[in-house]
């Protein structure tokens, strides 16, 4: 690494304190990058191809030089005259606005460079940067521009300190022989290489010579912005060249005598360029595209433009290629295009043809001889302009006034599309309320002004109404309803709960239906015009008395047949009594007294009814029983032929009677449940022999009151 020694002389110290308040020149190395790429993006311009570029005899990737890199003046304010490109400095780049005089050198720099050397015999030279590539050129010179700058200025001028640069060329002369390392970094009219000593203020600090101060329209002091002391304006290096052929240039910078104060070389982006003819395009109608042609509707405009102008026509030959048919697809374009004498461009328009065979998108390649050595190729895509076709939907029927929406798309032609309806709305969805049927017309314009119309319909019909009836409206449960509905050409019947007496006679106008329940039957019915109309009908349904009678006692006794007869039924408010023996009533409660003198059964009705006029009926048996009677004997023959030879009980009135004999064992020998059943004195099939017997017999009378009677009987053999 080297390093600069610095040392300020009192004189500097106030034109350094000057420079603290300028803004920054933006500025990045090419750290990173390789020589090739920083000249291709940022000094290469038309008409010249490059190859082998070395920044200090190196190609590959700068990985630690801060020597070279490009600029931009970005939003700042400079008088440097361009505002972007590359950038070598005999210290680090960052000199240009970092305020200081000089800027430590990242790397080893170049220590010799012999073209410099010849500029300057017998100085010392230092941190030498230097950029070199061949290059081709298309046409016959090759320029670029550039500006010196330093901060040798002003205290250096016409000293030892003559900092120094040059563009050196190397290849044929048109004019004869070859340059070899030609410097063209020249002051305008002379062979004077540009330097500290040559191009100046016109104020000389110094004895060294040469020692130039009459070029001071070529130097200037810098703005804001770069914190350089002074520099050039910008200025031209120019070469004249054989087209297509190789050439070498160098371009290299060097401190001379000491490296204290650093200067620098700004190149204009693109401006490296060797003159040929430039092409460019418009078109007719950029509202519609900047890009693209269209049948019928936007042009294409190619402008062939020279550097200068000449004293002939300058031919540009022009080969057509693509899809498009040159004559058939467009205007025909000729072989040749000559931008006359005397002018520097001219015009072709190229016109594509529009009929409806046109549908599909086509291109046209021009490969266009800018140059001696160099076509440029223009490519123009062209776009078919299909039949517009608008299309408006929403046609429809309302029953009544109501809010609806209406729409509109488009599809051919060009868009942007504008859409108009009739009242000035150009939303592609309205919503639209019609009192009366309306016609709603749309008008579609696009970027080619071609116009098409469609249009949405909406109709509307008079209000539709129906009425529901149900008769009768109000019905005890199990009756039938007939609803009904007119004026219409269909309906459709719907219950509020279900009811299957309405299954399959829904789409009648007037259905017979039996609910069990109240119900609400509601009918949607339509007219002639498809429009519904809804109503609906309350049927009521009374529930059932549910009637039941209430018979206190039940069974009676015959002794005392009096019973209380009282009605169970709900809401019922008229009853009509039958007792079964002839006698009735009209009370909801009574009190009855059979009076026949034998036990009977009595089948006792009931009707009753509502307000509502629903009836309903029940009966009840009614039992008059005797009193009961048993009689038990206490003895028996069963030996002898006689009324008393099996043992048994006598009697009436009761409902279940059971009778269990056990010898003087307590054994179980005889069982009968009912009493007629006796026993006839045998246990097993065998005799019994006589003596007394236990028996127990259990009996019940009507009401199912249990009696118990326990007792000994003689069996007499």
């Amino acid at each position: 690494m080297s390093i600069k020694k610095h040392f300020i002389a009192l004189l500097f110290i106030l034109p350094i304190l000057s420079l603290q308040s300028y803004s920054q020149l933006a500025l990045s190395t090419g750290i990173g990058m390789t020589p090739q790429q920083l000249v291709q993006n940022f000094l290469l311009g038309n008409g010249v191809t490059v190859s082998n570029v070395k920044f200090n005899d190196a190609q590959g990737t700068i990985t630690i030089s801060n020597q070279i890199g490009s600029f931009s003046t970005a939003v700042n304010p400079t008088n440097l005259g361009f505002t972007n490109g590359l950038t070598i400095a005999t210290g680090g780049i960052q000199v240009a606005s970092s305020n200081t005089l000089s800027v430590i050198i990242n790397g080893i720099p170049i220590t010799s460079d012999p073209q410099l050397q010849a500029l300057k015999p017998g100085k010392q030279l230092k941190d030498i940067a230097r950029l070199e590539f061949d290059f081709i050129p298309s046409s016959d010179t090759v320029k670029f521009r550039y500006v010196f700058a330093s901060n040798e200025y002003p205290t250096a001028v016409c000293t030892v300190y003559d900092d120094v640069f040059g563009f050196f060329i190397s290849g044929l002369n048109p004019d004869g022989g070859n340059y070899v390392n030609k410097n063209i970094a020249l002051i305008p009219g002379t062979n004077f290489p540009v330097s500290i000593n040559t191009v100046n203020g016109g104020v000389s600090n110094g004895s060294a010579s040469p020692c130039f101060l009459n070029y001071t329209q070529y130097f200037h002091s810098f703005m804001p912005n770069i914190t350089y002391h002074g520099g050039t304006v910008p200025l031209i290096a120019w070469a004249k060249v054989v087209p297509c052929s190789t050439y070498h240039i160098k371009i290299a910078i060097c401190d001379v005598s000491n490296n204290i104060y650093d200067s620098g070389v700004f190149l204009e982006a693109n401006s490296f360029s060797s003159p040929q003819v430039v092409v460019s395009k418009t078109f007719t109608n950029p509202a519609i595209s900047d890009s693209v042609m269209v049948r019928g509707c936007n042009n294409a405009v190619i402008k062939f433009k020279l550097p200068n102008q000449l004293n002939y026509n300058y031919p540009i030959p022009l080969i057509k290629q693509g899809t498009a048919v040159n004559g058939f697809d467009y205007s025909a374009i000729p072989d040749t295009i000559f931008i006359p004498a005397n002018s520097d461009s001219v015009l072709l328009t190229i016109a594509p043809f529009n009929n409806p065979g046109f549908t599909t998108p086509k291109f046209i390649k021009l490969l266009i001889k800018t140059a001696a050595c160099y076509y440029d190729t223009l490519l123009i895509n062209i776009l078919p302009n299909l039949p517009l076709v608008v299309t408006a939907k929403g046609d429809t029927t309302l029953c009544d006034v109501n809010s609806i929406p209406v729409s509109v798309s488009g599809s051919g032609g060009i868009q942007p599309y504008l859409f108009t309806w009739n009242n000035g709305d150009t939303n592609t969805t309205r919503i639209v309320t019609p009192l009366n049927t309306t016609l709603y017309s749309v008008t579609l314009k696009d970027a080619c002004n071609q116009i098409a119309k469609d249009s949405v319909l909406v109709t509307i019909y008079p209000v539709f109404t129906i009425h529901a009836t149900a008769n009768p409206a109000e019905i005890c449960i199990g009756e039938s309803v007939q609803l009904n509905a007119s004026g219409a050409i269909a309906y459709l019947w719907k219950s509020n709960i279900q009811d299957p007496t309405l299954s399959g006679k829904d789409t009648m106008h007037n259905p017979v239906v039996k609910p069990v329940l109240t119900t609400i039957y509601k009918v949607t019915a339509t007219d002639g015009n498809g429009c519904k109309a809804i109503d609906s009908v309350k049927v009521i349904v009374y529930q059932s008395l549910h009637p039941s009678i209430i018979a206190n006692p039940n069974p009676v006794s015959i002794f005392d047949p009096t019973v209380h007869f009282i009605d169970a039924s709900i809401g019922s408010t008229f009853w009509q009594w039958d007792t079964g023996d002839g006698f009735t009533s009209n009370l909801d409660n009574f009190t009855h007294t059979y009076t026949s003198a034998t036990a009977a059964n009595y089948l006792v009705r009931l009707t009753v009814s509502n307000a509502y006029g629903c009836i309903d009926s029940t009966s009840l048996l009614v039992v008059v029983i005797p009193d009961i009677k048993i009689y038990i004997p206490n003895a028996f023959t069963p030996d002898l032929p006689s009324l008393n030879n099996r043992f048994k009980a006598y009697g009436e009135g009761m409902i279940a009677f059971e009778m269990l004999i056990y010898n003087r064992w307590g054994q179980l020998i005889f069982e009968s449940h009912h009493i007629d059943i006796g026993w006839d004195g045998t246990f097993l099939n065998d005799k019994s022999p006589g003596g007394s017997y236990i028996y127990t017999i259990k009996y019940k009378d009507i009401k199912g009151v249990e009696f118990i009677r326990n007792g000994t009987v003689n069996l007499i053999r």
